[in-house]
This record gives structure tokens, sequence and C-alpha cells, in this order.
């Protein structure tokens, strides 16, 4: 049956299956949740474009599907596409911003549209297509890189209210615009007025910096290896969430790593089991190494469509759907929120942890975390212990007196 409703949808106007859907045809008709790709072929949108798109003269592209209302139909079909291979894999993050800006602006004023134009596609979005270049841009980073933009026009827009032009800007001016703006305007629009003065658009502004903000929240010991043991140990949590839970309480990694991580960073040895998170494989507690197992054996049913690894694109530990598709950080976050399990506590006070104990160069080699950020780990682990021991030679020193 599933056969026969795949068949129907993937059909050209010949009845036959178009021949470059054919490894999509068959990862749905052999999929491991027939049901599931049932429903979906059913109710779905993302199922009615694809076949919209199979019964169009046009081949099916990624500049095709570019052309198309950017909504979860549209992102969804791409993902599918792409997992299945019949379209080869992008940078998505960095495709989806360009494809953003594209369309914002078009509804630029031309005024505006010669200052925001260069400063996005020279500045932002260049140095954005570098960092996809290495296979370093993710969500974050093109969230980041929205909002830089976002912020120029909006500036640009205050400008106009106030009829000012921003060759004339002076800091006066700025500094008024600083008093008014929410604080996440004002932190995204620091790139904006450093290209303006860089270019001579602007004379000399100055821009507060980001202030380095300390951590603040932290998990008293007992809380976290409470909450650490239930991740390891209680078999009513979610699996994935004991693993994520897990990995954040032992080894401080962010999230947004934990669902890029794949199930060829494990292997075990005669001397035990092993997960390599950057350059160096890490020795995992006996556990956790139980649940990473049960993880790759089950975790691929969760995807209608199971996963399609290969050399170059390695299966997800975490598979979202489709499976080559990882799982959203943000959600994962409100999940593990809602167990009592929360996330930028937790993984502050194991790097803080770590930071005390292990040299930074180690921390960054073994966990992937930046050398900068090591660094400035141990010197909060460094100064924060010598502030315990000096409040207890003063507590000494009064009991004598």
């Amino acid at each position: 049956m599933t056969g026969d409703r795949v068949r129907n949808l993937l059909a050209g106007e010949d009845g036959q299956i178009v021949p470059a859907l054919v490894p999509l045809a068959g990862a749905l008709a052999t999929a491991p949740r027939p049901r599931s790709v049932l429903a979906w072929l059913r109710r779905s949108p993302s199922a009615r474009l694809l076949a919209t798109l199979s019964a169009g003269q046009a081949e099916i592209t990624h500049e095709l599907l570019d052309d198309l209302p950017q909504d979860a139909a549209t992102r969804h079909v791409r993902d599918l596409l792409v997992h299945t291979q019949v379209l080869p894999k992008r940078q998505e993050y960095f495709n989806q911003l360009e494809l953003w800006f594209r369309r914002t602006a078009k509804d630029l004023p031309a005024a505006h549209i010669e200052i925001i134009r260069p400063f996005a596609e020279w500045f932002v979005i260049r140095d954005a297509r570098r960092r996809a270049g290495r296979g370093r841009y993710s969500l974050n980073a093109s969230s980041a890189d929205r909002n830089e933009i976002r912020a120029a026009i909006e500036f640009m827009q205050w400008l106009d209210n106030q009829q000012l032009e921003l060759t004339g800007l002076t800091q006066s001016h700025l500094d008024v615009w600083l008093v008014q703006a929410k604080t996440s305007q004002r932190r995204a629009n620091a790139a904006f007025i450093r290209w303006t003065n860089k270019r001579g658009l602007t004379q000399n502004l100055e821009y507060p910096g980001r202030p380095m903000t300390m951590p603040v929240l932290f998990l008293d010991d007992e809380e976290h290896e409470d909450q650490l043991r239930r991740c390891l140990t209680d078999g009513s949590l979610p699996l994935e969430l004991r693993i994520v839970g897990a990995l954040i309480r032992l080894y401080g990694l962010p999230l947004i790593r934990i669902v890029h991580l794949t199930v060829n960073g494990f292997h075990q040895d005669e001397r035990g089991a092993y997960f390599t998170f950057d350059k160096n494989p890490v020795l995992l507690p006996p556990t956790l190494a139980r649940l990473i197992e049960q993880q790759i054996t089950t975790g691929r049913s969760r995807a209608a469509l199971g996963p399609l690894a290969t050399s170059e694109h390695p299966e997800l530990l975490l598979p979202g759907q489709p499976a080559s598709r990882p799982r959203s950080p943000e959600a994962l976050s409100g999940q593990l929120m809602k167990h009592g399990l929360p996330t930028i506590a937790a993984r502050n006070t194991a790097l803080f942890g770590m930071a005390g104990e292990l040299p930074p160069i180690i921390i960054s080699d073994l966990f992937g975390v930046h050398r900068n950020t090591a660094n400035q780990w141990a010197a909060l682990a460094q100064d924060s212990w010598a502030g315990y021991l000096a409040a207890l030679n003063s507590e000494a020193a009064s009991r004598h007196e």
C-alpha cells in the first residue's frame, strides 16, 4: 500500500516515477515506520508540494526550491531530497541567510539599500560564507548575522524618523539612540557602526563595547551530582534526554555541538568505551556508554525515514526529521527544563569544575572548547579558588584576634 501511494505521489505526467526521485521513492516505500509515512502522504503540505513538483516539467534543484516560499513545507521537502541524496547537501543555514536578505532587500528604500547592501553582502554575508566554507556555520551564527543586518536596517529607519543623514551623524545623535534602543539592538548594531566608521560614512563614532559578563548560573555540587545521577540511572526519562543531560553535566558540551555528534565518534576496545568529541577520544563512564550504545541501536527508529549515512555525511547520534537533520537545540533545552534538568547552569558548573582540574589546552583538545574560552574559565576557577582561600584565611585570623 505504501508503495502505491508513493508512486501516485511522485509520478510524472506519464504515470511513472520521475527518475530523479527514485531514491526518495525507495526510501519512502521501505521506511521503518510505514504508518507514519502513510499519514504524511495523506495530510502533509510538504507531500502536496512534492506532488506538484513531480508533476511539473522543471528539474527539481536547490534553486527551484529557493524560488518558493521558505516555509515549513519547502524546508521539509528540501530535507527529504537532501536526505535521500536527490539533492546535494549544502550549508543550509548560510544559504537561508542569503535568501532572507534577498527577500528583505526588496522592501528597502533606495537610499537605504545603497548602504545596507554593501554592509550585508560585503561584510556580514562574505564573512559568513568563509565560515560556512570551513563547515563552521551554525543556526546560532545565522541568527546573529541576521540580527546584525536587521539592526542596521532599523537604525537607518531611526535616522529617517529623526530626519538625520548617516553622513551627518554625530556622537550626540548616536548617544541618544543608545539610550532609546533595546539591549539587543545596541549589541547587534555595533558591527554596523564599526563598518560605517571604517568606510568613512561616519566620523570616529565611539560605540560602547560589549561588557564581559561573568557566568552567574551554577548548580551546587550536591544538585549537580543528583542531576547527573538521574540522567545516568532514571529509566523514566527519555533516552535522548538522559544522554544529552549527562554529556552536559560531565563534559560541559553545548547543545549546538551535541546535536551534531555522529555515531562514528563512539568506539570501544578492551579498555572501555570512548567518544571523540573533538580531536582526541574521551573515556566514557560505563553507564553512559551503555546509553549511547542503546541510542545507536534504537534511536534511528524515531524518524519515519531511517538514516542513509555515507562516509561524507555520517549518521547522527540524535537524528531528527528526517534522520539526516539534527535535532533542534532549543527544543531539547525546553524538554530538559521540563524534567528539571536546566542546561546553562549545568554546563557552567561542569566547565568550572573541569577548569579547576585540567589545563586549558586539554579542555580545548578534548571537548572542542575554544582556547580563549578555556583560558577564561581557568582564570575564573583560579580567581574563585583564590577568593575562597582568602576568605578562609580571613575567617581564621578573626578567630585568633
